[in-house]
This record gives C-alpha cells, structure tokens and sequence, in this order.
C-alpha cells in the first residue's frame, strides 16, 4: 500500500478526519500567532507612513509658504465705489493712496439680427424660411458653414457655430461612413468629409491630421526652422507660411495636404471649381473603416450664436473682449433670410465704415478699455476688464464720471490669520503624533480572528474587535516621541513673538494666549519686519529649521517603515521584519504540510494493523464454529 494513501476509521470506527483536523489545530496555533504578528507589524507600516504623508502635507503646503517674504507683505486694497471697480493687490503693490476713471468698458463685439418672420414649424430651415435653397451657408470670420435647409434646423446652425473651435477651417461630414448589413437591406458607405480653408487659417500653431499623418504651420515668429516646428507641434510635416508659393497661399496649402497627407486608406481631391477645399474620402466601406480628418490649434474661434424664437432674432456674440474678437459677415443666402445681412453686402463689426446695418439689426464692435490711472491715461490698451498695474488689480464693472479711489495698506489682519493658520496646522500634524503615543492597547484581542473565534461573534462584535486589535500600536513609541521633542524645540523662539508651546511638556503644540494675541498683534504693527527674518531668515529662520526638521523626520520614517505604495524591495526596518514574518510562515506550512501527512500516515498504519486483527479474529472465529 502506498505510504501516502490515507485511510478513514473503517477498522477503529474512529472519525479518522476529525481527529486529524483537531491535532492540526493545535499545530497551526503557531503559525496563527506569525500571522497577528504579521498584521501588527503591517498596521504599524502604515500607520508610520500616514504620519509620513501629514508631515509631507504640513511642510510643502504650510511651512515652505511661511519661508516666503511675499506670505507677510500681503496687502489690503479698498476702493471708494465697489460697484464700479473692485480691487486688490499684490505683495509687490506699493501702500498709498491711487486713483482710477473708467472711460469705456472692453467689450466683445455682437450683431442682433432683425425679425426673421419665420413660420411657426421650425423642424428645418426650409420649413422656417420658404425661400431658402436646398444647399446654404454663412460665412462667419472668413469661416464657411455649410447646410441642408431640408434637413437641418435653425437649432442646429446654433449648434455648429458654437460647435466650431478653429478660426478659418471648416470641416463638413458630407456622407456619413456606414455598415453593409445586408440582412437589413442596408448598403455601405464610405465617408466623405472636405475641409474648406481660408486666409485665417494661416496662423501659427495650427494642425491638421488625417489618419495617421500630420501638418503643422508656422510663421517666422513662432518657430526658427521647420525641425523645431515638427517637434513643438508633433507633426510629420510643417510647413512655413510665408513659404507658401503663389498668389493663393491657401490654395497652395491645399495643394501641399493633398500630397503630404496621402494614405492607403483616404483618397484626396480638391475641386478644381474650389481650390480652398479638400475631399477626404474613405477608401473603405463602413464606419469602423471612416478616416475622419480634425483639426486643431490656430487661431481660436470665439463666436457663439443663439435663437431667440419669442423674438425670432437670431444672435452672435463673442465669448471674449477686445477689439481683437470681431465678427465678420459676409451676405448669403441663409445671412440675408436670418435677416443678419443685407443681400450683396457685407457687416463687419471690426470694419463698420464700410459695412452695411440692415434696418433692425443692432450690432457692437470689439474694444479695448480706456481708463485713466492716477492721472496717466491708458487708451486702447487692455483687451478685457480684468487690469493690472503695478501689483495692483482693478475689476472695472462700470464706466466712472469720476475717480475711484483706491487705498492700498498693509493687511495686518492677514498676516495674523496666516500665522495663527500656521499654527492651528503645526497642532493638527502633533495632535495626530500625541493620538498615536497616548492610543490605548489592548492587547488581549488579536488579528486576523481564527475560525473558530469568528463563529463565535457577530459581524458588529467582528468591527470592534478588530479595531480594539489595531488600537495603540505605536502606543509610547520612542521614535515618535523624539519626533515630537524635536519638533518642539524647533519652534521653541515663537515665544518671541507671544506663541508659547503648552505648559505640558507631553506634548509639543503650539498656542495663541490672550496675552499672546495681543504681543503677536503689536508685534504685527510695529516689528513687521522682524516677525518676517524670524519666519525666513535663510539660517535660522523657524520655517527653514522646521522644514529640515521635517525632512528629516520624514527620511527616520522611511527607514523604519518604508514609502507608501512601496510593495517591493522595502529595506526598511518594518519591511524587512514583514518578510523575515512571511519567511516563517511559508516554512511553518512546510513542516505542517508534513505534520498532518506524518499523522495520517500513522493513523493508517494504525488502521491497517486493525484490519489485520479483524480478518484474523474473523478467521479464528470461522474455523472455531466449523470444529463444533
């Protein structure tokens, strides 16, 4: 018989399997205890790089701003009419008294179309408007928008115009990529796209890509040579504005995408009626097949258009100021019919001399803000409301018959904020140090529960025993007490300035008295100054101690309980003791693995031998009866 075949209770009428399980219980015992102690030292890990991550926190986002001259030299700014100019001010803004006079508001530039007179069903253009064709565009910024009057509602020419991003490239899906499925009777079809350019379009930064090939302009003030375009843009090619051949720059540009662009998978045409526009037309059947061309960078788009259908207006607007943002409208068909344009005409709100208003439109050009500030006037300057001058910004809201006044002063209030802020995060990062030291232990619950310790609890009972069990691991722990010691000695001169560590010498916070509040203010007001060297000073400034101090704290944890997300190669001393643990495990379940064969295979001889004594008692017993 083989030695490793087990044997039930057959012979003995004894539960063989119970017996064996019972024994391997006691032997599991200590592996049991390696596996608590493995969760232990595990707890402990991370609680250490908890306190890692809250010191990390503190020091670079508490203590590297108070190493800052610019945290104490905040300024406060109050402006005589809040209405009109709301202000505020830099570290850098100069303390006095200014002035300001708003003559004229940036704007950005709008046209109100008239009444369209449309019909009340609106489900297409052609509906809306009965006059109009079965193929319309607009013609916005040098921007072609092209639509289907039979298809297409008003609603969706808003869409598409706040739908575009790039200034000058128009892109239209002329036929839709689709899937053969001929169980449907549905046929195929290749995707047909063109993008229109126009004199737009020619700025630098642009890119177009069709499949996996790329073009990016460029001009002479964006990039020196082509190379260092290509690698700024990321694009296979690049071409140089400027060196665009021809009398049509864009055309040639058409041209040179048509060559460059060229793939396996896209066929390229320009018409020869439209040599602005190219034909991108998939090679292959279907949607997943479609090459669809985008385009990107350039020159922003900033118009957005609306409907009104209580007015039956139609509207444009930019989304920014500044005479840079204009909306130019060239006559069409569908300009003339949403009655934003006269027919044969053009309005361009950055050229209105030469434009033309139809009756009922409204329009407002593009400007710059013209203001006057402490008696220097400023014309035609700053693109938006948003100034800044000399450390000082000013929100213009409203154009001012008179000056603002504006003061600018020293804001005492916040610097004593920014510091009893600074200590109120100083306590937090010990509190969390002192609830650790002080947490209580007990040390009668352990984890992970056996099985046969979990039969015995409910799933509440469960919860608590396991948070009774990782209560007070670092409970005394000597490397967090010298933490906290350092950390209040180096703090230990704030006294100078009224903020005391606590009479307790078991902890290491900080705290603001009564009495200290009012040295800490006076100190404020009178010794700026010397509250800004105690902060700063490069030697011995507190925030340059504490944040050595600090780093240094964080390099002892790391020692002792590696980085958080470090899963392999932690030499730190937790880690290292984590690993000897699992070593242990893994052979403590060799020597059980062969504990319970040993015990089976004893228990089996053992039921061998029983079975040989029944067979021989049965045999003694047979022939007995027989000599009878």
């Amino acid at each position: 018989m083989s030695s490793n075949m087990r044997i039930g209770g057959l012979a003995s009428g004894m539960d063989i399997d119970q017996l064996v399980m019972d024994l391997m219980k006691v032997e599991r015992m200590k592996v049991d205890k390696l596996e608590q102690e493995k969760q232990t030292l595990e707890w402990q890990q991370e609680d250490f790089r908890t306190i890692n991550s809250t010191f990390r926190s503190f020091r670079d986002n508490h203590v590297f701003k108070m190493r800052l001259t610019s945290t104490f030299q905040t300024k406060l700014a109050t402006s005589s009419n809040k209405d009109a100019v709301a202000v505020s001010a830099s570290a850098s803004a100069a303390e006095g008294t200014h002035s300001i006079k708003v003559t004229r508001l940036a704007q950005g530039a709008a046209i109100t179309g008239a009444e369209i007179g449309s019909s009340d069903n609106k489900t297409t253009l052609k509906n809306q408007i009965s006059s109009l064709g079965d193929q319309e565009k607009l013609l916005i910024n040098g921007t072609v928008f092209k639509f289907d009057p039979n298809k297409e509602s008003i609603y969706d020419v808003v869409r598409r115009i706040n739908n575009q991003r790039v200034e000058g490239v128009a892109s239209h899906i002329i036929k839709a990529a689709v899937d053969a499925d001929p169980e449907k009777n549905i046929v195929g079809e290749k995707q047909v796209q063109t993008l229109e350019f126009s004199e737009n379009a020619l700025v630098n930064g642009l890119v177009i890509k069709i499949g996996n090939k790329s073009v990016g302009l460029y001009d002479a003030n964006g990039y020196g040579i082509e190379s260092e375009a290509k690698l700024a843009m990321g694009v296979d090619y690049a071409y140089k504005i400027e060196d665009l051949a021809g009398p049509d720059k864009v055309a040639s540009l058409v041209e040179k995408l048509k060559t460059d662009l060229a793939a396996d998978n896209v066929e390229l045409t320009i018409d020869p009626a439209n040599t602005r526009e190219l034909t991108i037309t998939s090679k292959e059947v279907g949607i997943a097949k479609a090459v669809t061309a985008t385009v990107s960078g350039g020159k922003e788009w900033t118009v957005r258009a609306s409907y009104d259908e209580t007015l039956d207006r139609f509207f444009l607007t930019t989304s920014k100021t500044g005479k840079e943002h204009q909306i130019n409208l060239d006559s069409t068909a569908l300009s003339d019919a949403l009655k934003l344009t006269e027919a044969g005409k053009k309005l361009y709100t950055s050229d209105i001399v030469n434009s033309t208003v139809p009756t009922g439109v409204t329009y407002k050009e593009g400007l710059n803000a013209n203001v006057v500030i402490d008696d220097l006037v400023i014309n035609d300057v700053y693109t938006t409301n948003n100034i800044s001058l000399n450390g000082i910004t000013y929100n213009i809201y409203n154009t001012t018959e008179t000056a603002v006044q504006v003061t600018i002063s020293q804001d005492a209030e916040g610097v004593y904020n920014t510091i009893k802020s600074f200590v109120d995060e100083y306590n937090k990062t010990l509190e969390l140090i002192e609830g650790k030291l002080n947490e209580k232990r007990y040390k009668d619950y352990t984890w992970p529960l056996t099985d046969e310790q979990r039969e015995k609890l409910t799933d509440d009972q469960i919860d608590q025993w396991k948070e009774r069990a990782r209560s007070g691991l670092l409970r005394g722990d000597d490397t967090l007490r010298q933490i906290r010691d350092k950390m209040r000695l180096t703090v230990a001169s704030l006294s100078k300035i009224g903020i005391t560590t606590t009479a307790d010498y078991t902890t290491g916070k900080l705290e603001i008295t009564e009495q200290g509040e009012k040295k800490l203010r006076e100190a404020i007001a009178n010794d700026l100054d010397g509250i800004v060297d105690l902060f700063t000073d490069s030697s011995q400034g507190i925030a340059q101690k504490l944040s050595d101090s600090i780093g240094s704290t964080i390099t002892t944890i790391i020692d002792k309980a590696g980085m958080t997300g470090n899963k392999t190669d932690d030499e730190s001393y937790l880690g290292k003791r984590i690993d000897n643990v699992n070593d242990d495990i893994d052979s403590w379940e060799d020597r059980l693995t062969q504990i319970e064969d040993r015990y089976w295979r004893q228990f089996s001889a053992m039921e061998q031998a029983l079975n040989q004594l029944n067979q021989q008692s049965a045999w003694l017993m047979q022939q007995f009866g027989s000599g009878a």
